[in-house]
This record gives structure tokens, sequence and C-alpha cells, in this order.
């Protein structure tokens, strides 16, 4: 059934659930109209009768249709369908909205938005998981002023998804494929253990890992063993030698956490890639965050919230990175949380 007969329909849905009463056809072209959808009643009819036909409505008498059940579930279904597209083209806006320019640090970068009530504590963690690289940038912004112990504060750090801004800018197609978690063992990265598809989700796909059970980021900086959130793209072999030249310049104005970018169908931390194709894992900006809510703190984590200037940002610390280089890859199958994110 063609895409824009179904979401006639699931407005119809809409309107029997959100009226809870029986309508007619009449009040539903109505309806429809301050909608958008220029409906006749004539129309409106033919899609109810379909939709009595799947048992999403009954028609009561002459008086007109209600929803049943089976249209409730169908609808919140539908809710769900919304909310996958709007998640993937929120993504994609604020990858087309990075302006940064990796040679001078100067433009846009796309941000996450926190907030936790002040703790010396908490700033220690923050600070150390950033001092050892593990994020894709040590620069932050506090959007306010610090304040004193057990008052809320605000920060702004940097999004894994200005990386795919950069490369896109540079003229590279680039392909956000994944949000993961990615195992890591004596420093070195080892596999992706658990994916959630950025089309294929309901929520933001990181969302999903920023359980303080989800991830063990303080263990890795601990031992270097445990578990780091991650995300995964995709880019054609014959944009590798730029992809790398853009990593190098972003490293040197304060932006890195690169995991892994493989070779053509080399596969990366677990997931194989196609010929011609190329994969790239790179540390969830989330990471330092995550750690927070390891140790027990209660973090709010918005995540691709806005954009800012680059050059209002500052560095928390001087990072040395602890994450070792992974050799070459062996395909695994991993895990995706699908039915997790759904839920």
């Amino acid at each position: 059934m063609p895409q824009e007969t179904d979401r006639k329909m699931m407005e119809i849905l809409r309107i029997l659930a959100d009226r809870e009463e029986v309508l007619g056809a009449k009040t539903i072209a109505e309806e429809l109209k301050k909608k958008g959808y220029d409906l006749g009643e004539r129309a409106v009819r033919y899609h109810m009768r379909i939709l009595d036909e799947k048992g999403f409505t009954e028609r009561i008498g002459y008086a007109g249709r209600q929803i049943t059940d089976k249209g409730h579930k169908e609808l919140e279904k539908g809710l769900i369908y919304d909310q996958v597209d709007f998640i993937f083209s929120k993504f994609e806006d604020m990858i087309y909205q990075t302006t940064l320019n990796p040679s001078d640090g100067t433009g846009k970068v796309i941000v996450n938005t926190s907030s936790f009530v002040y703790d010396k504590n908490i700033m220690e963690i923050l600070k150390s998981v950033f001092t050892k690289g593990i994020a894709v940038s040590p620069y932050v912004k506090f959007l306010d002023p610090l304040p004193e112990v057990g008052n809320e504060i605000r920060m702004d750090t940097v999004c894994g998804t200005t990386i795919d801004g950069m490369l896109l800018r540079a003229g590279i197609p680039v392909i956000p494929k994944y949000g993961g978690i990615v195992k890591v063992e004596d420093y070195v990265p080892i596999r992706f253990t658990e994916l959630i598809s950025y089309k294929k989700t309901s929520m933001t796909p990181l969302e999903a890992f920023t359980d303080k059970n989800m991830t063990s980021v303080l263990e890795v900086i601990d031992n270097g063993n445990g578990s780091i959130p991650a995300n995964f793209r995709l880019i054609p072999k014959t944009a590798r030698k730029n992809a790398v030249k853009i990593f190098n310049n972003l490293q040197k104005i304060g932006i890195t956490g690169l995991l892994k970018m493989g070779d053509e169908g080399e596969s990366v931390l677990g997931i194989p890639i196609d010929d011609n194709m190329v994969g790239i894992a790179v540390i969830g900006g989330i990471a330092p965050l995550c750690a927070a809510k390891e140790a027990g703190f209660d973090v709010n984590i918005k995540l691709a919230e806005n954009t800012i200037e680059f050059g209002k940002m500052q560095s928390l610390v001087n990072p040395k990175p602890i994450i070792k280089t992974t050799g070459p890859g062996i395909p695994e199958k991993v895990k995706f949380l699908l039915s997790k994110a759904w839920n």
C-alpha cells in the first residue's frame, strides 16, 4: 500500500483516538483538513473501509466509526516509526550544520548537553576520562557559572557526529551506521559487543548505552579492560586517504577519539565491511559522562543537542590517550539491541 495512503489512515486513527468517540466521515474529513489532508467524505469512507477490514476500526451503526484495541496498538507502532524517522533526520540535520574547519579550529561543532549536580568528585572523574583520551575531545563549554557544591550545572561536550560533518564537508560521502559498545582488553579495542542501527531505532543510538551497567569506562582507565561507547560509519575506499588527512588535522586542534579506520573491505572491530568501502570506529562523545554515571552520579545526557562555535569551548586537560591501535579485524557476529531500543 502506498506510503501516503498509510499516512492518511494513520491520521484517521489518531483523530479517532484523540476524540475517543464515534465519528462520521464528515467530521473526520474536517479534522483531516486541519492537518493538511484535503480528503472529501467519499475518500474518507474508502480509507475507513480499509481500516475496518484490517480490524483497526469498527462501524457503529449509522453514527460512524470508532478505533479498536488493535487500532490503538497499530497507532502506537506508527508513532514509533515516526520517531525512527525523526531520530535519523535529526542526525542528518546536525551533520549539515557542522562548519568546523579542521585546519584552524574555526566554525561550529555538534555538542552533547549534560546536566548534573556540581561536585568536585564528578569533576575529577570527568577530567580523568578526558586526560586518558577516552572522548572525542577534551574541549567543553559550561553553560552556567561554576556553582557551589550541590547546585546543578550544564556542560557541552563535543559529539562524535561532528566527525561525520567534517567528512561530509570535505566531499566524502559518509554513512552513519551504528552506535554501540566496544570491548577493550589491555587498552586495545577488540570488537563491538552491542550495536544499534541509526536507521532502525526510536532513540538516539548511544542513548541505550548510557546506563551505568552498560559501560565500564572507569575499569578501562584503571586496568585497560572494559567496555566503552563508540560510533561506526562507512566511507568509500577512494576517500580513505583524504579521511586520514582530516583525522590528522582534527587531532591537531583537539578532536580525536579514532579507534580504528580499516582498509578497503577490512572488518572493523567485528563488523564485516563490503568491498569498496572503509569502516571507521570512533569513541562515543558521551564516554566521560558514562564514567560519571558508573560512579553513581546522576547525569542527564542529551545527545547531538546543538551546535556551537568550537572557539568558545575550553580544554579541561591536556590528554594523553591510553587506547592503543588495533590490528586487522576478524568478522564476528555482533548482537543488535534493536528490540531493547524499540521498547
